[in-house]
């Protein structure tokens, strides 16, 4: 009796463990079926709406509302973290929410932006910026920020790419709006290592050393009546393997900074790239 009240004990115990077992499992294989069980016409539909909530609740907007509007970027965050790590994602264009927010993909469909307006600032403007990029093993990850965690921000515009011995060199530009008229811009380079992705690969040679950005501030209204949106202040020749951006000096009619039509030029040498003339 002692012997089979204990083997009853033991059943009892697995009996728990595997119920406690299921409990766990149950939530993330829900969330990994409901991911994938979108398609991507409704995964496409839902980030538009999300961002038509967010600039709906924003403060450039009639209705602002600030919970409404922290619940609209952190459910932007959540969607893009749960479709994320899907494959068709990445390779799709995405239309809708293309046309809401900022996305911008590398030529060889490795790495993925998608950045917007947090709609929570002043003249001053808040990004967030989510990565997607596919690993050497094939794997497509996502590395997003934390929902308070846009710290002013820039948002993505374009992306170059340069093939290398060692692999390709991406080259995003970025743009930040510090007020009406003072705006920034850069270029910012990037790699993939392994399954890594490398958000600051140094492969850019400056007076102060070797860095992964170079970049100036500039009076937008210096080059307003430029017809593209956003500003394209960056030129990428693939054949020269070549980035330029424009001279920018302090004038009398604009102080924060004139766009001129000289530029400075960065050279790949096959290891970094360096200042040419």
């Amino acid at each position: 009796m002692a012997r089979s009240s204990k083997i009853d004990d033991e059943v009892a115990k697995i009996t728990f463990m595997t119920k406690n077992l299921i409990l766990l499992v149950l939530p993330i294989v829900f969330l990994t079926l409901s991911a994938g069980a979108q398609s991507l016409e409704e995964i496409d539909t839902e980030l538009s709406n999300i961002y038509l909530t967010i600039d709906q609740y924003g403060s450039y907007g009639g209705e602002y509302d600030e919970e409404k509007l922290a619940a609209g970027n952190a459910a932007m965050i959540k969607a893009l973290k749960k479709y994320g790590e899907r494959e068709d994602v990445l390779s799709h264009k995405l239309p809708k929410a293309s046309d809401a927010i900022f996305i911008i993909t590398s030529k060889d469909g490795n790495l993925r932006t998608y950045s917007w307006d947090a709609s929570d600032g002043g003249t001053m403007h808040n990004f967030y910026v989510v990565y997607q990029y596919r690993g050497k093993d094939g794997k497509v990850r996502v590395i997003a920020p934390d929902e308070d965690d846009h710290s002013g921000g820039s948002f993505v515009s374009e992306m170059f790419e340069l093939k290398t011995a060692s692999g390709p060199i991406y080259l995003l530009i970025s743009n930040a709006i510090l007020s009406t008229s003072l705006n920034t811009q850069s270029i910012k380079a990037m790699s993939i290592n392994g399954n890594e992705l490398e958000r600051q690969a140094k492969v850019i040679r400056t007076k102060e050393g070797l860095t992964n950005t170079v970049g100036f501030e500039f009076d937008f209204f210096s080059v307003v009546d430029r017809p593209e949106r956003p500003i394209k202040l960056f030129q990428f020749d693939e054949k020269r393997k070549e980035f330029r951006f424009p001279v920018v000096i302090e004038s009398e009619k604009f102080v924060q900074g004139e766009v001129t039509k000289r530029f400075i030029k960065y050279r790949f040498n096959g290891k970094e790239f360096v200042n040419v003339r």
